[in-house]
């Protein structure tokens, strides 16, 4: 008996299949609306993505892992791909700017007037039927871009004889990298400014220029025992985009540099 009930739904469901089957192509070939959609579908341009993504993070210790930024870690992840990033961002609101459009173009399709008494003359299907399979095979074909971005974050520490396994999981959206992106951007601008390349010239660093040139200014010769004060001179000016390092850097007593001043000639001796 109940061999002969699975044999009954068995043949119920290829019967049905094939029914599906059939009427689906009908309408794929009969159905004004579907067709509008596939030609809608045809003109858009929607970028390609990788919308997920993740990242792995194993902690040396638990103080590590109890003490992980977030922040930190996703500004340091932005900062390596950052134009990556903000080309994705980008790429993103042009997709959702492209998809309101889409979406009201799609409704107003869904939504118009058809003659389908015209349309299911020559079919089984009555008008019911041929509208729900119609509005199904619609949805199904419906163009679903990529809206959002969406980052996970795992970290993972494992005591030293394997005995405690600690995990954390971080879900990051668009709008997170969008202001991670927006961070990363000022933070560079700001390395690139004269104030931050001058807050680079630490005692430490003085102290290596002094001793590399000999505690002698590197224009005169002129040196501490001479009477004159010496000063670590941007060769560079920080204000025409000098770095504050060592290959930018030299000695100068103060009357070299008070006469120096700003000035840089890029094709003559500085």
């Amino acid at each position: 008996m109940e061999v002969l009930i699975v044999i009954c739904i068995s043949v119920v469901c290829v019967l049905f299949y094939f029914f599906h089957k059939k009427n689906i192509e009908y309408i794929k070939k009969n159905s004004i609306c579907l067709n509008k959609i596939l030609n809608l579908n045809s003109k858009q341009n929607f970028k390609v993505l990788n919308v997920s993504q993740s990242f792995c993070k194993n902690c040396n210790s638990k103080p590590q892992f109890d003490n992980f930024n977030i922040d930190n870690y996703m500004n340091g992840i932005i900062d390596e791909n950052l134009d990556k990033y903000i080309k994705t961002i980008d790429d993103l609101k042009y997709n959702r700017k492209q998809h309101t459009f889409y979406q009201n173009q799609f409704n107003s399709i869904m939504n118009d007037n058809y003659n389908y008494a015209q349309l299911t003359q020559n079919t089984i299907l009555n008008e019911f039927f041929f509208k729900m399979l119609e509005k199904f095979e619609c949805e199904r074909i419906k163009l679903k871009p990529a809206l959002e971005l969406t980052i996970y974050v795992s970290v993972f520490y494992t005591s030293p004889k394997g005995k405690n396994h600690y995990n954390k999981r971080y879900k990051i959206n668009s709008n997170n990298v969008e202001y991670y992106c927006s961070e990363c951007l000022k933070t560079r601008r700001y390395k690139q400014s004269a104030k931050y390349q001058r807050a680079l010239m630490t005692d430490k660093l003085r102290y290596q220029v002094l001793c590399r040139d000999g505690h002698r200014c590197v224009l005169c010769g002129a040196s501490a025992k001479d009477g004159v004060k010496l000063h670590v001179d941007h060769i560079i000016p920080v204000s025409k985009g000098g770095k504050t390092e060592l290959s930018n850097l030299r000695t100068l007593c103060e009357r070299c540099n008070l006469g120096k001043g700003a000035s840089y000639n890029p094709n003559g001796y500085n």
